[in-house]
């Protein structure tokens, strides 16, 4: 099961930053890089967690749950 945190425009500008921020404290993503056009329907072949954006909504992937849980203490509240 995949957790979804999802981001609109007044948070584009951290995508970077947050990107970064999953890299060091997550891992690095194997094979495909950080992102991917939709939520991942098997993490085969990528990392614990991975991004995607269209129209300035940003969208991060997380396999674990407890990851989210951490990125969120860290970007959400």
């Amino acid at each position: 099961m995949t957790t979804t945190i999802q981001f609109g425009k007044d948070k584009y500008h951290l995508q970077g930053e947050m990107a970064n921020w999953c890299k060091t404290q997550l891992g690095q993503n194997p094979n495909y890089g950080d992102w991917v056009y939709d939520e991942p329907k098997t993490w085969e072949g990528l990392g614990t967690w991975c991004m995607s954006s269209m129209f300035g909504t940003t969208i991060f992937y997380f396999k674990d749950e407890s990851d989210a849980t951490m990125f969120a203490l860290k970007w959400v509240l």
